[in-house]
């Protein structure tokens, strides 16, 4: 056995080490420890008598117990002997409010309970981990935040000029808070992970979990560790998976959004482009008519025999135009919607084979989009 092995000592529900075995031996020999005493060292399963760990010493009538100095008082020596129902007895109770909870009340209050809770968080994670700074950075955090929300107020530019360097760096500082956030979170993730790193349970989290999903994850976890507190139990294990789905449902809601609203609109366009056609045909009768008479076409309204431009108009048509024959149709109407307002649709005749005139409507001169205009008048 190497002289280098490293040994802990169990007596009146406390432990005392590490000592070295040259130690041991020598206070086994002077009596300070009797056969029953319990050491563990790195390797051994459990801990046993020290009559097991050195049979080949018998120690001498034991005085008094003068312990030597009790390695610091802290849940998490990195001992991985302590055992569980020890470990549970001693850890604190952790915040064990449900992840999906939290996000309800992070919802109903408009973000506000988000402010509060990530302190809750990382106060339990102090007390497991007197090392842990995650307190410190999300008020940091939460500082840069508002000092920058406040400067971009204070340094916002008028519409057309360029921002001010008030509000550039105010930007900077909403960019740190972001930084010093997820700063705060790997921060209590790395505590947890430390801390729970050996015996039961074991705590892993995932980086890129936690990046995106850093309040609701890191509380699946602390919600894991209460369960384990109270009952003992580590199965299942903390959430993960269930993240990606839940998210995964705005972000096709998203997608689909995205194909069906375009789609929509332009069902909407067609829609109200086609009132151009039944609008017009009242003048498009005058204009033959005319034409029939007079073997040429109509200079304007007045010569075509029918009303101003604007009174010949519909829910989304404004006015009907005659220029020499063609039919100017414009959307000017407030009902229109925005891809058709200013935007006008020309009708143009033309004579057939037996004199009679025929409509086309892919002038060069209608400003509408083609996709908005019906097939047979796409150029």
């Amino acid at each position: 056995m190497s002289s280098e092995a490293k040994y802990w000592i169990g007596r009146n529900g406390q432990k005392f080490g590490p000592y070295s075995e040259t130690n041991v031996r020598q206070w086994i020999g002077e009596g300070r420890f009797d056969p029953e005493t319990l050491a563990w060292r790195d390797g051994m399963a459990t801990w046993l008598p020290l009559a097991q760990v050195f049979p080949d010493l018998t120690p001498a009538a034991p005085p008094p117990f003068s312990a030597p100095a009790a390695p610091p008082a802290n849940f998490f020596s990195g001992d991985p002997s302590d055992a569980s129902e020890r470990r549970r007895a001693d850890l604190p109770a952790p915040p064990s409010m449900h992840w999906g909870v939290l996000l309800l009340l992070v919802m109903v209050t408009f973000g506000l309970f988000g402010l509060i809770w990530p302190f809750v968080q990382s106060s339990w994670v102090r007390k497991v981990d007197p090392r842990s700074r995650a307190t410190l950075l999300l008020g940091l955090a939460f500082g840069s935040f508002v000092l920058g929300y406040g400067l971009v107020i204070a340094g916002a530019a008028p519409r057309g000029q360029s921002a001010s360097g008030t509000a550039m760096l105010g930007s900077l500082l909403m960019l740190a808070y972001f930084v010093l956030f997820i700063a705060a979170y790997f921060s209590m993730a790395g505590s947890l992970e430390r801390n729970f790193s050996r015996g039961n349970p074991t705590v892993r989290i995932g980086g890129i979990t936690l990046f995106f999903f850093n309040m609701y994850y890191l509380q699946g976890q602390l919600r894991w560790l209460a369960r384990w507190k109270e009952t003992g139990r580590n199965a299942p294990p903390p959430p993960k998976g269930v993240f990606y789905l839940l998210w995964a449902f705005p972000f096709g809601l998203a997608i689909l959004a995205a194909i069906a609203i375009p789609s929509y609109q332009g069902y909407v366009v067609r829609a109200q482009v086609s009132e151009a056609f039944s609008v017009a045909r009242g003048a498009q009768t005058a204009v033959a008519e005319y034409y029939a008479r007079h073997g040429d076409l109509p200079k304007d309204n007045a010569d075509a025999g029918i009303g101003a431009a604007d009174s010949l108009m519909g829910r989304y048509v404004s006015a009907v135009d005659v220029d020499a024959g063609k039919l100017v149709i414009h959307f000017d109407s407030p009902q229109a919607t925005a891809t058709l307002r200013d935007k006008v649709l020309v009708l143009e005749p033309h004579r057939d084979g037996q004199g009679q005139l025929q409509w086309s409507c892919d002038s060069p001169e209608t400003t509408i989009r083609p996709q908005y205009l019906p097939v047979r008048c796409r150029p």
